[in-house]
């Protein structure tokens, strides 16, 4: 799958909060699905029409006379979130929050856990709160209903995806929804209960905090290591992007496993959020035993705004006529070129609820070709999903909507495939490599 993120507009800077008018705020709504209705391929594949119009409607009439972004967003995002289509979304609004020092947030980061539900602190915030204690409330509010909230806003086909993305998103959630500054906490520690009252922090602090508390590991696309006494190769594949560079990283790193006699190899796409598909049909000609293919079918719209995005971003001509095709591959697989590297050894692939989009179609790929053994969690992205997103702009909020303009079908999966990618063995992704690593070694 191609995720393409394409903007009809520069991209929008903001400054300080500013207030829409209620007419202003039904005009971007308008506009928004105005917007969807011409891109989506299949806007209504989740939730019906004559609901979401009703649904329209009623924020519509009960919007104030006046409201700033963060108001407007509130109103807005939970609608496009009834489209059950996870690249289909409105941006929060970050840019804002960055502008506006008076604005106060949450200065705890905090990890969701699914199915649970429960926020559990990963920041010691002025030896406040200790690390790992479980909020019980904020402002009087229980967790779980603050979850739920935030669920409404959270972009995604299944749960578990949400609140994986809560992590980043938990702080400016928090502010957009009930716009506290001042923080009555009740946590759980050690099964003792405690209670504190903490200011909250600026935007500026909080970006400070999260490069302190969020060190980033790794910012290689892909990257290949071996561990020789146990015969394991691990391929760390993070981002389905750069495909030069990835045919020359696949060379290296099969000529490696081909040298040493590595007889497992390992290829993690837990942190995956996708990319181009074809760095996936591209890794499948070495660890391939069969002809394969990522989609089944395809079904694609052309709209006037797709190519006059096409136009303006790549200045590219879309030449189909306007409206629905449909492209059913499920009788073409991609046959397997000569290559001697080709790896014969024994593949394990590591999935979790963050892997997404291109990442997801893979892994079911790599699975219903029975190319190996499957470890982790149900991955995030669907076996039937959209995607290759456009980006317009609101004309009032700004606001920068992606809008999907592809149904893929994974390959043998039908519209009853409502899942994801379904794991050998299913795993805690944090535990899937230490997981695989003792599965092999107790098999030699």
């Amino acid at each position: 799958m191609i995720c393409t993120f394409l903007s009809l507009f520069a991209v929008n800077t903001f400054g300080q909060v500013k207030n829409l008018s209620r007419e202003q705020m039904i005009q971007d709504i308008d506009t928004l699905f105005s917007f969807i209705d011409q891109v989506h391929p299949d806007m209504y594949a989740v939730y019906p029409k004559q609901r979401l119009d009703k649904d329209i409607e009623r924020v519509k009439s009960e919007l104030e006379p006046s409201g700033d972004v963060f108001y407007f967003y509130k109103q807005v995002a939970p609608l496009v979130v009834k489209l059950g289509d996870g690249h289909t979304n409105v941006n929060f609004p970050h840019a804002v929050l960055s502008d506006c020092t008076d604005i106060l947030l949450f200065p705890f980061f905090v990890k969701v856990t699914y199915p649970d539900k429960e926020i559990l602190v990963q920041n010691n915030y002025k030896n406040t709160i200790p690390i790992g204690a479980q909020i019980m409330s904020i402002n009087n509010r229980q967790a779980n209903d603050i979850v739920q909230d935030m669920l409404s806003c959270a972009r995604g086909e299944k749960d578990f995806y949400k609140i994986w993305n809560l992590k980043g998103e938990f702080t400016h959630m928090l502010y957009t929804l009930y716009r506290d500054s001042i923080f009555e906490i009740e946590y759980l520690f050690n099964q003792v209960k405690y209670s504190t009252k903490v200011r909250g922090i600026s935007y500026k602090e909080c970006e400070d905090l999260w490069e302190q508390n969020n060190p980033v590991v790794s910012s290689e696309k892909y990257t290949f290591r071996t561990l020789a006494d146990k015969n394991i190769g691990i391929i760390e594949f993070n981002e389905f992007q750069d495909m030069e560079k990835f045919k020359v990283f696949l060379d290296s790193t099969f000529h490696i496993l081909q040298k040493e006699n590595i007889g497992n190899l390992i290829i993690d796409i837990r942190q995956n959020g996708g990319g181009s598909s074809r760095l996936g049909d591209e890794l499948f000609q070495y660890i391939s035993p069969v002809p394969f293919r990522q989609y089944g079918k395809t079904i694609v719209k052309t709209s006037d705004i797709k190519k006059q995005i096409y136009k303006t971003k790549y200045n590219e001509d879309v030449t189909e006529p306007n409206g629905i095709k449909i492209y059913d591959e499920n009788e073409k697989l991609i046959e397997l070129r000569d290559n001697n590297l080709r790896y014969k050894g024994n593949v394990f692939l590591l999935i979790s609820h963050t892997t997404f989009s291109s990442a997801a179609n893979f892994s079911w790929a790599f699975k219903y070709f029975k190319m190996g053994t499957v470890v982790g969690e149900e991955t995030g992205g669907m076996a039937v999903q959209f995607g290759e997103t456009i980006a317009p702009t609101l004309p009032n909020s700004k606001f920068v909507i992606g809008i999907s303009s592809k149904k893929f079908y994974s390959f043998g999966a039908t519209d009853e495939n409502i899942h994801g990618t379904l794991p050998d063995y299913e795993i805690e992704a944090e535990k899937a490599l230490d997981f695989t690593i003792d599965l092999i070694t107790r098999e030699k």
